[in-house]
């Protein structure tokens, strides 16, 4: 409303009343117009001039209501050589072309070839190896354009950017930071491709200062090619707190096994047994022990709890949801956390889970921090019809509880950005292909029907993948034909090892949660399954030990 009312008066120059109801971050069109009119209205230029800077650095035109004030900037002597080449880097880096050309003549003719720079490196990165682009004359704005070139080129070409990097290195041109950025690139290039030289660029990347997932993808390498001493020296070799994290504790206890070291691999696993997640529930697995969920329910306050349900924001939320109007439930439930003291939230996730709204109690538990009432943050949401379908199409209900669980927090109106819906987060396409008919959007968001096609969705993927759940649940995010893409090349791997080099830091992440939940919801269920102890002995086999069948895609052991 405001926007329009401010277009209606800037068309009939009501300069005075615009600038009364002015806000700032309406956009450039708005902005522009306010600070033409505090001009006219007699505002000292040097103070106003100021706020066109944030106006001008941007990688787009700008609106035609801007021109006049990057004009009268302009004249003001703010336009100067450094601001255009920063607009410059801003439109190369945003892929924008076009600008830079004009911004090229605003340029002094000795400064120029740094447009021209990024016009060729933008067009084509392999071209940053041409020196001539490069005369070394204003070496920072240089050295932009060459560690932005050198990164796009590593993702592509690994030799070819480690070659023209060696090219460079010697001229001081780039700093700690760009060295990073660019060692960065190279390493993990060569590294998610599977290359020899992956090793020699890891060791060149991992050194202070570099980003965590080099670190991540360094210990990963040096798992896939079973360097287990590699592991332990590198682990050991970072700082205190990188060490004290659950991955790196597993995998030097896992390392420290396979040394032989068994003493000073259990007491590590002993101390990751009692932590509740993935990488805990590995551990209790490797020392034959049962995962620990420390379950601690939460206090239940009922007087606590009855001040929370009688507040606007939640009366409200509970007749939302009653009326199926969600979202404006949800965005009552969001206003309500913001709202009441922090000492509440947790209270406000019990009346969550006892009205059956199970995503919000979820969200709520996580807000207040309150992570041990386990039965309340994986709740059993639509029990009966997970049992119903489980049984009918032959898959485990943990399993299938687990990905739900991680897809959508149990919420029946999920949509994704991709456009995902539901319960289980499925494409209407993938719906329709598993069930054999027609499949509206709408019935996705019926939670029988949208459980339903999961589970048909899970039986193909259980068909496919020779019912292996780690790579299901790989699949069920990043896709089967992806996974295929993923086994490793001429030799089996251990589940755990494999996970560790997912490319994908999402399916990654997920496939370490489905597995865990898939356990806490076995506990929950009162099931004696416990699929830890299977992990640590599975192998994942090689593409070379696999065939897959050229129609359906299915895996199957190749003949020996």
């Amino acid at each position: 409303m405001r926007y329009k009312w401010l277009n209606y008066l800037s068309r009939h120059n009501h300069q005075k009343t615009f600038l009364t109801d002015y806000r700032d971050g309406m956009g450039a069109k708005l902005t522009c117009t306010a600070l033409n009119y505090r001009l006219k209205q007699g505002e000292q230029a040097n103070i106003v001039l100021k706020e066109v800077d944030a106006l001008w650095l941007h990688g787009q035109s700008q609106p035609d209501e801007c021109d006049p004030l990057f004009a009268k900037w302009k004249k003001a002597g703010m336009m100067t050589s450094e601001r255009v080449i920063q607009r410059i880097e801003i439109a190369a880096k945003e892929g924008n072309r076009s600008i830079i050309h004009y911004l090229k003549r605003q340029l002094p003719a000795d400064k120029q070839y740094i447009a021209d720079a990024w016009l060729a490196v933008t067009r084509d990165s392999s071209r940053v190896s041409r020196q001539n682009l490069f005369p070394f004359e204003n070496q920072s704005h240089e050295s932009e354009v060459i560690v932005w070139a050198l990164e796009k080129l590593a993702w592509k070409k690994p030799e070819l950017a480690s070659g023209v990097y060696t090219q460079y290195q010697d001229k001081g041109l780039f700093s700690n930071a760009q060295q990073h950025i660019i060692k960065r690139a190279i390493a993990l290039s060569f590294t998610l491709d599977r290359l020899p030289q992956a090793s020699q660029w890891l060791e060149k990347a991992d050194i202070d200062g570099a980003s965590d997932d080099i670190k991540l993808w360094h210990v990963s390498h040096l798992l896939r090619t079973r360097n287990w001493q590699g592991v332990v020296d590198v682990i050991d070799n970072a700082p205190l707190h990188i060490q004290q994290e659950e991955n790196y504790r597993y995998w030097k206890a896992r390392a420290l096994e396979m040394l032989g070291q068994s003493m000073q691999a259990t007491v590590i696993y002993q101390e990751l047994a009692e932590e509740r997640h993935y990488y805990g529930f590995m551990a209790s697995a490797h020392i034959g022990e049962i995962p620990s969920l420390s379950h601690s329910p939460a206090p239940k306050d009922a007087e606590a709890m009855a001040i929370v349900a009688r507040t606007p924001a939640t009366l409200r939320a509970i007749e939302f949801f009653r009326l199926d109007r969600n979202t404006s439930a949800r965005r009552e439930w969001y206003y309500l956390l913001s709202h009441i003291p922090e000492s509440r939230v947790t209270d406000a996730g019990i009346l969550a889970y006892e009205w059956g709204l199970y995503d919000q109690a979820i969200n709520s538990f996580a807000q207040s921090g309150y992570w041990d009432d386990v039965e309340r943050r994986f709740p059993l949401a639509f029990d009966d019809v997970f049992s119903q379908k489980a049984q009918t199409h032959n898959i485990s209900k943990s399993l299938a509880m687990a990905i739900a669980r991680r897809e959508s927090s149990f919420r029946t109106d999920a949509i994704s950005s991709v456009g995902a819906t539901g319960l289980m987060q499925l494409m209407p396409g993938t719906a329709r292909y598993v069930a054999q008919e027609k499949v509206t959007r709408n019935a996705l968001f019926n939670a029988n029907d949208n459980i339903e096609y999961g589970m048909q969705y899970l039986r193909y993927l259980m068909d496919k993948l020779n019912n292996n759940p780690v790579l299901v649940s790989a699949s069920y995010n990043a896709g089967w034909r992806k996974v295929l893409e993923w086994l490793p090349a001429d030799e089996a791997l251990p589940v755990d090892i494999w996970i560790e080099n997912i490319p994908y830091k999402e399916t990654r992440a997920y496939v370490k949660a489905v597995m865990a939940y898939q356990h806490i919801y076995d506990m929950q269920l009162g099931s004696n399954e416990n699929i830890f102890p299977q992990l640590t002995r599975d192998m994942i086999p090689s593409a070379e030990a696999v065939s897959t069948h050229p129609v359906t895609g299915t895996l199957q052991l190749a003949p020996k």
